[in-house]
């Protein structure tokens, strides 16, 4: 069993825009400004294995995440008038007003085969597939609510629709000290949920290098960690039609510090921080990934 806890900071969704609702609740256009958007998420995940056929296990994952979202107008033209902020005022609220959100995300379950002394002696190799479980909340379609000026939400906890998932491990020893690590994983949304929403095709992969720092304290097994993460993810659609809020590619790097207690129950802290963010041009949005800091416990 493995609990983590990620805490993540600073995901920016802010975007130019140029409407407003007046008092009537009509839509209108207004001078050019920014909608200033953030989201901080906590997400705490169980992380399940269950050994049943050597080498093959069932492996469960579920999460559970708040999303704090903080939003303003910023960038106001100064020759906007009293009604027209006011205006930019009302139609912010009714696109990402600040509030925390609160939800289960969706369930990943999945069959597992692991090889152990695969190239080389003490080397790990581990093969997954399987899908998503839609257990995380969903909204209805938000375009045409926001085009007529109703509030609506954009964030969702999950796809509403089962997902296929794939993913694989390898680790070998280097050295004495030293272990290099790479893994990838894919979600492949096929269908639309009962909303006419498909989720975002999400891509990423890793390396890593973990190398023991001796004794540390009161741990015996101290070990430091680098490694580099990158992650694609592709736009989502409404009844067919992008969804504009989605769709990056970002390359991150991770530091990080992992030791074991007596009763070999495995902690790892790191700190996840983006080095590069690429967006699509028709994006106004996307929440870009911020810095990220993980604290995993293995039993």
């Amino acid at each position: 069993m493995r609990v983590s806890l990620i805490r993540g900071f600073g995901f920016d969704g802010s975007h130019d825009e140029i409407h407003g609702v007046d008092a009537g609740g009509n839509v209108v256009e207004v001078p050019l400004h920014r909608h200033d958007v953030t989201v901080e998420i906590a997400r705490l995940q169980f992380q399940l294995e269950y050994t049943f056929d050597e080498p093959w296990a069932i492996r469960w994952r579920l999460p559970v995440e708040q999303k704090s979202r903080t939003a303003s107008i910023g960038g106001i033209d100064p020759a906007a008038t009293p009604a027209e902020i006011e205006a930019m005022e009302r139609n912010l609220q009714i696109h990402h007003p600040s509030r925390n959100l609160l939800g289960f995300g969706d369930m990943d379950m999945l069959l597992s085969w692991h090889n152990h002394d695969m190239g080389k002696e003490g080397a790990l190799f581990s093969v997954a597939a399987g899908t998503t479980v839609p257990l995380g909340h969903i909204e209805e379609n938000p375009y045409p609510a926001g085009d007529a000026g109703e509030a609506h939400e954009h964030i969702q906890f999950g796809t509403g629709t089962f997902d296929p998932i794939v993913e694989f491990f390898y680790s070998r020893p280097v050295g004495d000290e030293a272990i290099l690590s790479a893994f990838a994983q894919g979600r492949f949304p096929g269908s639309r949920n009962d909303n006419g929403f498909r989720g975002s095709r999400l891509l990423q992969g890793g390396l890593g290098a973990i190398t023991s720092l001796g004794e540390l304290g009161p741990w015996e097994q101290t070990f430091g960690v680098v490694g580099l993460l990158y992650q694609d993810q592709g736009r989502a659609t409404w009844d067919g039609e992008i969804d504009v809020n989605t769709g990056y590619q970002a390359l991150s790097a991770t530091i990080g510090i992992s030791w074991k207690d007596d009763e070999f129950r495995n902690r790892t802290l790191s700190l996840i921080l983006p080095i590069f963010i690429d967006t699509p041009d028709s994006t106004e949005g996307t929440y870009e990934p911020g810095p990220i800091l993980s604290l995993g416990i293995g039993f």
